[in-house]
């Protein structure tokens, strides 16, 4: 699964290690700061995510609806064409 949000852009992939676990994965450390303690963040081997953080379905499930609940905005793309994405503001 990708998630594109203005958080960043995320893979959720199983855990090869532990079908029981997912890894969100991400490009930059600061894309998964935003959403997960820094403490949590592991550096990744995978081909063009360098960074990850193991859960459990269900503490994503819990993580999706947190971030369903930070929706305020009608249209996405125009939300995102407003905003200024080069800078490295954090978005909530």
């Amino acid at each position: 699964m990708v998630i594109t949000s203005l958080h960043g852009i995320f893979s959720i992939v199983t855990n090869e290690k532990d079908q029981d676990q997912l890894l969100v994965r991400a490009k930059k450390k600061e894309e998964l700061m935003r959403i997960f303690d820094e403490k949590r963040i592991l550096k990744s081997s995978a081909d063009g995510f360098e960074f990850h953080v193991k859960m459990c379905k269900q503490e994503f499930a819990h993580t999706m609806i947190m971030l369903i609940k930070e929706i305020n905005y009608a249209d996405f793309d125009k939300y995102l064409s407003e905003i200024d994405l080069s800078s490295d503001r954090i978005f909530a």
